[in-house]
Protein backbone atom coordinates (compact mmCIF):
# COMPACT_ATOMS: atom_id res chain seq x y z
CA UNK A 1 0.00 0.00 0.00
CA UNK A 2 1.13 3.46 -0.89
CA UNK A 3 -0.06 6.56 0.87
CA UNK A 4 -1.22 9.47 -1.20
CA UNK A 5 -2.11 13.01 -0.25
CA UNK A 6 -3.62 13.36 3.19
CA UNK A 7 -4.49 10.35 5.30
CA UNK A 8 -6.05 8.40 2.39
CA UNK A 9 -4.50 5.11 1.30
CA UNK A 10 -4.94 3.27 -2.01
CA UNK A 11 -4.33 -0.29 -3.06
CA UNK A 12 -2.29 -0.70 -6.23
CA UNK A 13 -2.88 -3.66 -8.44
CA UNK A 14 0.43 -5.27 -9.59
CA UNK A 15 -1.05 -6.20 -12.99
CA UNK A 16 -2.01 -2.58 -13.63
CA UNK A 17 1.46 -1.40 -12.64
CA UNK A 18 3.08 -3.94 -14.96
CA UNK A 19 0.78 -2.87 -17.83
CA UNK A 20 1.60 0.82 -17.25
CA UNK A 21 5.35 0.08 -17.22
CA UNK A 22 5.00 -1.87 -20.50
CA UNK A 23 3.04 0.99 -22.05
CA UNK A 24 5.69 3.50 -20.94
CA UNK A 25 8.45 1.30 -22.41
CA UNK A 26 6.55 1.08 -25.70
CA UNK A 27 6.13 4.88 -25.84
CA UNK A 28 9.84 5.35 -25.08
CA UNK A 29 10.80 2.95 -27.92
CA UNK A 30 8.49 4.71 -30.38
CA UNK A 31 9.72 8.19 -29.39
CA UNK A 32 13.34 7.08 -29.59
CA UNK A 33 12.78 5.63 -33.06
CA UNK A 34 11.06 8.82 -34.23
CA UNK A 35 13.87 10.98 -32.83
CA UNK A 36 16.49 8.77 -34.53
CA UNK A 37 14.64 9.04 -37.87
CA UNK A 38 14.34 12.83 -37.49
CA UNK A 39 18.05 13.26 -36.79
CA UNK A 40 18.87 10.98 -39.72
CA UNK A 41 16.65 13.07 -42.04
CA UNK A 42 18.32 16.29 -40.83
CA UNK A 43 21.74 14.81 -41.48
CA UNK A 44 20.79 13.48 -44.92
CA UNK A 45 19.14 16.75 -45.98
CA UNK A 46 22.28 18.80 -45.27
CA UNK A 47 20.24 21.27 -43.22
CA UNK A 48 22.69 21.28 -40.31
CA UNK A 49 25.77 22.40 -42.30
CA UNK A 50 23.60 24.93 -44.14
CA UNK A 51 22.35 26.35 -40.83
CA UNK A 52 25.91 26.53 -39.49
CA UNK A 53 26.99 28.35 -42.66
CA UNK A 54 24.15 30.83 -42.36
CA UNK A 55 25.00 31.56 -38.74
CA UNK A 56 28.66 32.04 -39.69
CA UNK A 57 27.70 34.46 -42.49
CA UNK A 58 25.57 36.45 -40.04
CA UNK A 59 28.48 36.66 -37.60
CA UNK A 60 30.82 37.87 -40.34
CA UNK A 61 28.28 40.48 -41.45
CA UNK A 62 27.91 41.73 -37.88
CA UNK A 63 31.69 41.91 -37.54
CA UNK A 64 31.96 43.89 -40.80
CA UNK A 65 29.28 46.31 -39.59
CA UNK A 66 31.12 46.85 -36.32
CA UNK A 67 34.34 47.51 -38.21
CA UNK A 68 32.63 50.07 -40.45
CA UNK A 69 31.12 51.84 -37.44
CA UNK A 70 34.52 51.95 -35.73
CA UNK A 71 36.19 53.28 -38.89
CA UNK A 72 33.54 55.98 -39.29
CA UNK A 73 33.91 57.05 -35.66
CA UNK A 74 37.67 57.27 -36.10
CA UNK A 75 37.26 59.33 -39.28
CA UNK A 76 34.99 61.79 -37.47
CA UNK A 77 37.49 62.03 -34.61
CA UNK A 78 40.49 62.39 -36.92
CA UNK A 79 38.82 64.96 -39.20
CA UNK A 80 38.84 67.49 -36.33
CA UNK A 81 35.49 68.90 -37.47
CA UNK A 82 34.48 69.84 -33.94
CA UNK A 83 37.87 71.39 -33.17
CA UNK A 84 37.85 73.35 -36.43
CA UNK A 85 34.36 74.64 -35.72
CA UNK A 86 35.36 75.73 -32.23
CA UNK A 87 38.45 77.46 -33.62
CA UNK A 88 36.30 79.29 -36.20
CA UNK A 89 33.93 80.45 -33.45
CA UNK A 90 36.87 81.73 -31.40
CA UNK A 91 38.29 83.56 -34.43
CA UNK A 92 34.88 85.10 -35.06
CA UNK A 93 34.68 86.21 -31.44
CA UNK A 94 38.17 87.72 -31.66
CA UNK A 95 37.25 89.57 -34.84
CA UNK A 96 34.07 90.83 -33.19
CA UNK A 97 36.13 92.01 -30.22
CA UNK A 98 38.46 93.87 -32.58
CA UNK A 99 35.44 95.41 -34.24
CA UNK A 100 34.15 96.55 -30.87
CA UNK A 101 37.56 98.06 -30.09
CA UNK A 102 37.52 99.90 -33.42
CA UNK A 103 34.02 101.21 -32.66
CA UNK A 104 35.20 102.39 -29.23
CA UNK A 105 38.21 104.14 -30.73
CA UNK A 106 35.97 105.79 -33.29
CA UNK A 107 33.59 106.85 -30.53
CA UNK A 108 36.48 108.47 -28.66
CA UNK A 109 37.43 110.41 -31.77
CA UNK A 110 33.85 111.49 -32.28
CA UNK A 111 33.61 112.57 -28.62
CA UNK A 112 36.14 115.24 -29.26
CA UNK A 113 34.09 116.55 -32.14
CA UNK A 114 30.57 116.05 -30.77
CA UNK A 115 30.05 115.26 -27.04
CA UNK A 116 26.41 114.15 -27.43
CA UNK A 117 27.24 111.70 -30.21
CA UNK A 118 29.97 110.28 -27.98
CA UNK A 119 27.53 109.23 -25.27
CA UNK A 120 25.25 107.49 -27.77
CA UNK A 121 28.17 105.74 -29.49
CA UNK A 122 29.60 104.67 -26.14
CA UNK A 123 26.26 103.15 -25.12
CA UNK A 124 26.04 101.42 -28.51
CA UNK A 125 29.58 100.07 -28.17
CA UNK A 126 28.85 98.71 -24.70
CA UNK A 127 25.67 97.01 -25.92
CA UNK A 128 27.50 95.63 -28.96
CA UNK A 129 30.36 94.29 -26.82
CA UNK A 130 27.91 92.58 -24.45
CA UNK A 131 25.98 91.05 -27.35
CA UNK A 132 29.18 89.82 -29.04
CA UNK A 133 30.55 88.35 -25.82
CA UNK A 134 27.25 86.61 -25.05
CA UNK A 135 26.97 85.23 -28.58
CA UNK A 136 30.58 84.02 -28.59
CA UNK A 137 30.15 82.35 -25.18
CA UNK A 138 26.95 80.60 -26.28
CA UNK A 139 28.53 79.45 -29.54
CA UNK A 140 31.61 78.04 -27.76
CA UNK A 141 29.37 76.20 -25.29
CA UNK A 142 27.22 74.68 -28.03
CA UNK A 143 30.23 73.58 -30.08
CA UNK A 144 31.88 71.96 -27.06
CA UNK A 145 28.65 70.17 -26.11
CA UNK A 146 28.17 68.99 -29.70
CA UNK A 147 31.75 67.72 -29.93
CA UNK A 148 31.49 65.83 -26.64
CA UNK A 149 28.11 64.34 -27.58
CA UNK A 150 29.37 63.24 -31.03
CA UNK A 151 32.47 61.66 -29.54
CA UNK A 152 30.52 59.81 -26.81
CA UNK A 153 27.87 58.57 -29.26
CA UNK A 154 30.43 57.28 -31.75
CA UNK A 155 32.40 55.51 -29.02
CA UNK A 156 29.27 53.97 -27.49
CA UNK A 157 28.04 52.75 -30.89
CA UNK A 158 31.42 51.18 -31.65
CA UNK A 159 31.54 49.43 -28.25
CA UNK A 160 27.96 48.18 -28.63
CA UNK A 161 28.61 46.83 -32.13
CA UNK A 162 31.83 45.15 -31.01
CA UNK A 163 30.02 43.50 -28.10
CA UNK A 164 27.26 42.20 -30.39
CA UNK A 165 29.82 40.81 -32.82
CA UNK A 166 31.68 39.00 -30.05
CA UNK A 167 28.43 37.47 -28.78
CA UNK A 168 27.38 36.38 -32.29
CA UNK A 169 30.79 34.83 -33.00
CA UNK A 170 30.79 32.99 -29.67
CA UNK A 171 27.27 31.72 -30.30
CA UNK A 172 28.24 30.60 -33.82
CA UNK A 173 31.24 28.71 -32.52
CA UNK A 174 29.13 26.99 -29.87
CA UNK A 175 26.45 26.01 -32.38
CA UNK A 176 29.08 24.75 -34.85
CA UNK A 177 30.69 22.59 -32.14
CA UNK A 178 27.30 21.14 -31.19
CA UNK A 179 26.48 20.35 -34.80
CA UNK A 180 29.85 18.76 -35.59
CA UNK A 181 29.81 16.67 -32.40
CA UNK A 182 26.30 15.39 -33.24
CA UNK A 183 27.40 14.58 -36.78
CA UNK A 184 30.48 12.68 -35.52
CA UNK A 185 28.35 10.52 -33.20
CA UNK A 186 26.39 9.23 -36.16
Amino acid sequence: MLSTSGDREENINPEEVAKKVKDAAKIIRETSSTARDTVKKFHESGAIPELAGAVQEAAVAAQDTATEIRDTAMEVRDSHVAANTARAVEETATAAGQTVQAVQDTAKQIAKAAPKTFKSAKKGAVKTRKAVNTTARQARSKVKKGAVKTSKTAGANARLAKSKVKKAVAKTKTEAKKITSKAKRR
